[in-house]
């Protein structure tokens, strides 16, 4: 069996949920419209950061850099892990000071880096040794930390093969950092998107610690472990629900077997965003093909929900009727986009109410991450409004 089909029927039968089908009902936008919570924006921060109380917890702005998310972040106190100049004057806008800023790209072009500089950021990613030439020409006397691989085996989607260094090597280029000026500042590494291991980020530390060692006996005595993102969120269609709190524990004890201390950074995207904002959608036909029941919306993969296309990792979102259903009993669906692309459909395994038809509207929830911002206007439909409450 699919296993996101019993998450669909529990969350049917009264999972709690972000906003309350007679508050959405009552909304006046038109569909389709993403809407976000900005209380779980908040909650889910704080969460985050109680489980790591003394890490620098940097939003990973890729994940949904919508104005609304930002600027509630930035309430908060949060800080941002930026990976362009277009991300950075996304939250210059909101008076975002360097000091909350990590530039966490590994691989930039040097123009961003100087307007990086410019700004009063000083805290730059790197893996190669062309990289730490560009940094210390644009930005001299920053201080880096080196991205190294580790194991992204428990990830849906992967991350080792774009960026990092070789564990061996980073001895190496931390040294060539300090000859050029740099301040050598710590060691990062990401253990794939979606990490659903709780005990990922521990043996990442674990499988660099002799590095540490390494450096401290060399007289380089990092300041900062960088341990990335990965967090993830339990999707229906995740086989392993992981919370943050598991995954804190671990670190720490992790933490605890290095030779010295060092301050923890933290880059967490779709953990903070994901559970905070719905998709209400609307049916637009309802077709029977083959003894199927298709469902056509007005938004799907290409223009809201990207992650549920196979090739990106086949992310399943609880999804609900928002009107009262009677006695109609249950029916499966596959629940397509309004594209004229075959491969914009959601799912091919959602359970609804038998009577849901033409005009009735149904809510995805869980979808406030790689969403709206992966967002295509194939065949010209735009993507779905944004609105926070």
């Amino acid at each position: 069996m699919w296993p996101g089909r019993w998450y669909y029927r529990w969350y049917n039968a009264g999972m709690q949920r972000i906003f309350e089908d007679s508050y959405l009902s009552g909304l006046a936008y038109e569909t389709p419209f993403f809407l976000f919570s900005k209380k779980v924006l908040v909650e889910t921060h704080a969460r985050f950061q109680k489980a790591f109380p003394k890490a620098l917890v940097a939003y990973a702005i890729k994940a949904n850099p919508e104005e609304h998310v930002l600027q509630t972040f930035a309430e908060a106190g949060a800080s941002f892990e930026v990976a362009s100049v277009y991300e950075l004057d996304m939250i210059k806008a909101f008076g975002v000071k360097a000091d909350r800023i990590i530039y966490g790209t590994s691989v930039k072009p040097a123009a961003h880096i100087r307007v990086f500089a410019d700004y009063g950021v000083d805290r730059f990613a790197f893996d190669s040794m062309g990289e730490l030439e560009k940094i210390a020409a644009a930005a001299p006397g920053a201080r880096v930390y080196a991205r190294a691989i580790v194991s992204d085996a428990g990830s849906v989607f992967k991350l080792s093969e774009k960026f990092g260094a070789e564990v061996p090597a980073i001895p190496s280029l931390l040294s060539r950092a300090r000859d050029l000026g740099l301040v050598p500042w710590g060691i990062s590494f990401h253990v794939g998107s979606q990490a659903l291991n709780p005990l990922a980020w521990a043996e990442a530390i674990e499988s660099i610690a002799p590095v540490v060692h390494q450096l401290h006996e060399q007289g380089i005595k990092i300041e900062v472990l960088n341990i990335g993102g990965g967090f993830p969120h339990p999707y229906p269609s995740s086989i392993e629900i992981v919370n943050i709190e598991e995954i804190a524990g671990s670190v720490h004890a992790a933490l605890k077997k290095l030779p010295h201390a060092l301050q923890i950074i933290a880059e967490p995207g779709r953990a903070l965003v994901a559970g905070a904002a719905v998709l209400v959608v609307s049916v637009i036909a309802k077709v029977e093909r083959s003894g199927k029941q298709w469902l056509f919306l007005d938004a799907g993969a290409y223009n809201a929900l990207f992650e549920t296309m196979a090739f990106q990792g086949s992310t399943r979102y609880p999804v609900t009727l928002l009107r009262p259903s009677y006695n109609a009993g249950e029916a499966e669906f596959t629940l397509t986009g309004p594209t004229g692309d075959s491969i914009d459909t959601i799912t091919k395994e959602a359970r609804l109410p038998a009577d849901v038809d033409v005009g009735d509207k149904l809510v995805f929830h869980d979808v406030g991450a790689y969403s709206s911002c992966l967002a295509s206007f194939f065949n010209g439909f735009p993507k779905p409004s944004i609105y926070i409450a």
